[in-house]
């Protein structure tokens, strides 16, 4: 079993760095085939993990999930069909197959599936073709099932690590991550009015530039205005230049086009003019977006 595990590891390694060589070399379909593998061989081993876990199925998911959390996993099946289309249609694609969702009972367990420390925890994941979520139970402090299917669907990330989940599959991982960051962002908006907010997220300071967000995301030391700022950007994409424009963008994307080429020709601006248009326009934005609200929701920043 530990061999076989090893030579799993090490064929995912091998994808994961054809994927990267081909990406600068320039050989997109290469470079999405390699990136296909690696999404495949990461769902693969997800799933193998799951043998004490019971699973129940819709249309269009299946959730797994431990025998204490049976009672919510009929809540995450409904929710989860509810955003569907939703999600499916903001980013123009339905994704193939039943979508998988793991409901992990406890912190822990989840930060074992992720190999992540005692510090990182999260509500919801996207990763490598699975959906992770943290048990309701866990994170919203409610004794009244009532109550906590009322929170759930206020505040859930299932829209979020959907939209992560469906243009991950359709585009092959073609996209800068502040792009899925922001567009995940938008769409959670639009399905249940939930926006992530925290103390520095406010957009009326010193921004990051376009290069900064593009090449160095996860490394930036403000990561909710990171997070803010893909927002932001991705909502004036799609109000300025209507849903349809943004999913020229996006099918562009699918095609394998490089990212500052999909913007120029789904948009008809450069990417450049674009980041410059926004920033103009964010001082006459309330920085707290339409609907924000500041929440305790945890674990936004670490998933992913």
């Amino acid at each position: 079993m530990n061999s076989k595990r090893a030579l799993q590891r090490l064929l995912s390694a091998l994808a994961a760095g054809a994927f990267l060589l081909c990406g600068l070399l320039g050989w997109p379909e290469a470079r999405a085939a390699a990136y296909r593998y690696y999404r495949q061989q990461g769902r693969a081993r997800a799933l193998a993990g799951l043998s004490e876990y019971l699973s129940a199925g819709s249309d269009r998911f299946v959730v797994y999930y431990r025998p204490e959390d049976e009672d919510v996993a009929p809540l995450i099946l409904e929710h989860a069909e509810s955003v569907y289309d939703l999600v499916a249609g903001q980013v123009g694609y339905r994704p193939s197959g039943r979508v998988p969702l793991i409901l992990y009972p406890d912190r822990t367990e989840l930060r074992a599936a992720y190999g992540w420390g005692s510090g990182q925890s999260a509500v919801g994941v996207y990763w490598r073709g699975t959906v992770g979520l943290l048990s309701p139970k866990v994170w919203i402090a409610a004794d009244d099932p009532a109550e906590l299917e009322a929170e759930f669907r206020q505040s859930n990330p299932i829209a979020h690590e959907l939209t992560h989940y469906v243009l991950d599959e359709w585009t092959d991982g073609n996209y800068p991550r502040w792009f899925t960051e922001g567009l995940a962002q938008y769409v959670e908006e639009l399905a249940t009015g939930y926006l992530w907010l925290e103390p520095g997220a406010a957009l009326d300071q010193p921004l990051y530039t376009l290069s900064e967000l593009t090449e160095r995301f996860d490394g930036l030391s403000n990561q909710p205005l990171a997070y803010r700022q893909s927002y932001s950007l991705v909502a004036y994409m799609a109000e300025t230049h209507g849903q349809e424009g943004l999913a020229r963008l996006i099918a562009l994307l699918a095609e394998g086009a490089p990212f500052a080429q999909a913007v120029e020709s789904g948009l008809g601006r450069s990417m450049k003019a674009v980041y410059s248009d926004w920033k103009d326009s964010v001082s006459g934005r309330a920085a707290q977006g339409r609907n924000g609200r500041l929440t305790e929701r945890k674990g936004l920043l670490e998933e992913r």
